[in-house]
């Protein structure tokens, strides 16, 4: 059994406390990613907020996190552990439960954002101790698909308890999860072994590859904080219930495991020029049948768009975190790729939100398409010439 931390003596009960604790820490600090649609989706049904006060409080988590992610490059390896997530855990636990009270705009703007630190703190930690992990690979593996199974289970559940309870339903089963992580920290945290000094990286020669590759991810995200935020309104404004929307939702996040169970093996292959480009091919189409669910079959074209949709969502990510990773060989600027998804997510919702109050709600669609390009194109100039 592989252990987690240095000690050797560490019980069976308390290795698993310890990792089960962090693959919780890292589930939920997904979460708000993952459920963006509902999210949007459950602010919008609650008659509170105008179109744009819905993105920027969509946006706010992911802004939050963005904070704590991008300096944690900084922080991460000098903090004593286990305090800094037992206080990011309450943070962010009180942050949901205010936010289930609070019906004003701008005060929940302010607890989205506080929920949002609290929560890239925790995630930034228990990252970093995954990654001490003696079989790293397994254990990013097992948080992946922990991270896929909790937002399946998500799309399926949480849409008629959101009918029920609103928005406070999202945050209050948050709450859940992340009330056990908390319990299983007093058992026992990771340690670091990995203490650094030093955070200074050499990208002589480097500059532009790590420029557009950050640009190129930025993009991508950007479309996905616009158009996947936004897939719920999407499949209500075409006739289809929230049941059956989250349902579809659930059953494409499901089967999207295998887009990055099939993406190592396509680069491999053909390398990752070849795999982005695919990935533009087949999610421009998806766009453009989702622009025309109102004249034609709205449930099979919402669900086949979506679910192939996102299956290349998850082909592409490893190959934009493989182009990142080369730019710099000591590995050091890896760290910044997170961050670049949350600038990308942060500002999303809240650029769709102008673009749907300004044209229509399917106005996201060529914003997305045009994004997707870019991306493309950015990520392709990142890559060393053959």
């Amino acid at each position: 059994m592989q252990e987690l931390s240095m000690d050797t003596e560490l019980k069976p009960a308390a290795y698993w406390a310890e990792y089960a604790g962090l693959m919780l820490i890292a589930m939920m600090g997904a979460a708000v990613t993952n459920l963006m649609p509902l999210i949007v989706g459950a602010f919008s049904d609650s008659g509170l907020f105008s179109t744009r006060q819905v993105g920027y409080l969509a946006a706010a988590d992911v802004a939050g996190i963005l904070l704590s992610t991008t300096s944690a490059f900084w922080w991460v390896r000098r903090v004593p552990w286990r305090p800094a997530v037992q206080l990011s855990l309450l943070l962010f636990i009180a942050a949901n439960l205010f936010t289930s009270w609070a019906e004003g705009y701008s005060a929940l703007l302010l607890l989205r954002f506080a929920a949002g630190v609290a929560c890239g703190v925790s995630y930034a930690i228990a990252l970093a101790a995954l990654g001490d992990s003696s079989r790293v690979d397994k254990a990013f593996g097992v948080m992946v698909t922990i991270q896929v199974v909790f937002g399946t289970v998500g799309f399926m559940v949480l849409p008629e308890m959101i009918g029920r309870f609103g928005y406070a339903a999202i945050y209050q089963s948050f709450n859940l999860f992340l009330l056990a992580a908390l319990l299983l920290s007093f058992v026992r945290f990771a340690q670091n072994q990995k203490p650094q000094h030093s955070v200074q990286f050499e990208l002589s020669g480097r500059l532009a590859p790590a420029l557009w590759v950050f640009c190129g991810v930025v993009l991508y995200y950007f479309a996905q904080g616009g158009v996947w935020g936004y897939l719920e309104r999407l499949g209500v404004s075409a006739g289809l219930t929230m049941a059956e929307v989250g349902y579809v939702l659930g059953l494409g996040f499901a089967i999207s495991a295998v887009g990055s169970l099939l993406s190592g093996a396509f680069v491999g292959k053909y390398g990752r020029s070849a795999a982005l480009w695919l990935t533009v091919a087949v999610q421009l189409p998806c766009l453009l049948a989702l622009g025309l669910l109102s004249s034609g079959p709205a449930w099979l074209i919402y669900a086949a768009a979506t679910i192939v949709y996102q299956i290349f969502w998850s082909f592409v990510v490893p190959v934009m975190m493989g182009i990142f990773n080369d730019v710099d060989p000591s590995g050091r600027l890896i760290v910044f790729c997170l961050s670049a998804f949350k600038v990308g997510l942060m500002l999303g919702p809240p650029i769709a939100a102008l673009t749907i109050s300004t044209f229509s709600l399917t106005a996201v669609l060529p914003l997305g398409t045009v994004a997707i390009v870019l991306s493309a194109l950015c990520l392709q100039l990142a890559q060393p010439k053959a």
